[in-house]
């Protein structure tokens, strides 16, 4: 089974569970529409997603874990705990976050000046003479020369 026809089956299972109609998600997806995704023949927009979700009274996050779960072949309440202790995990190395990282807007290459120019004024600050840390950071004389602070 790939992943369409599993989210397929899901969604199909929840709608029936729910005790709805294709037409009684008209609101969200049109019953063609809908017909061809349960099959999985088709795939769904997030947007038009997240509407047939809310019409189903499911989120977006439990659906798709069962869809997850499904595909590994693992019991649902197992995947659910193999998630958590993901969850735990990436949040223990700031990788996931509630709040907006306003650093990652400047991607990985903002990232890593903003490292670097940190460690440069660090290394500085401790004296180290412009050679010294080239050598030590591993980066060229002319990123030292751009964060080396003027006194």
């Amino acid at each position: 089974m790939n992943y369409l026809e599993a989210l397929g089956q899901v969604i199909r299972e929840v709608r029936v569970a729910a005790g709805l109609s294709r037409e009684g998600c008209a609101q969200a997806l049109n019953r063609d529409h809908l017909a061809k995704v349960e099959q999985g023949r088709q795939a769904i927009s997030v947007l038009k997603f997240y509407s047939l979700c809310e019409c189903l009274g499911i989120s977006q996050s439990l659906l798709l874990m069962a869809v997850e779960a499904r595909m590994v072949g693992v019991e649902l309440e197992a995947y659910r705990h193999q998630q958590e202790c993901d969850l735990n995990r990436l949040l223990g190395a700031g990788l996931l976050s509630s709040v907006i990282n306003h650093g990652a807007s400047r991607g990985v290459r903002g990232k890593r000046a903003e490292d670097n120019r940190l460690a440069i004024q660090t290394l500085q600050t401790e004296g180290l003479a412009k050679m010294e840390i080239v050598r030590r950071l591993g980066v060229s004389r002319a990123t030292v020369d751009r964060y080396w602070l003027k006194r």
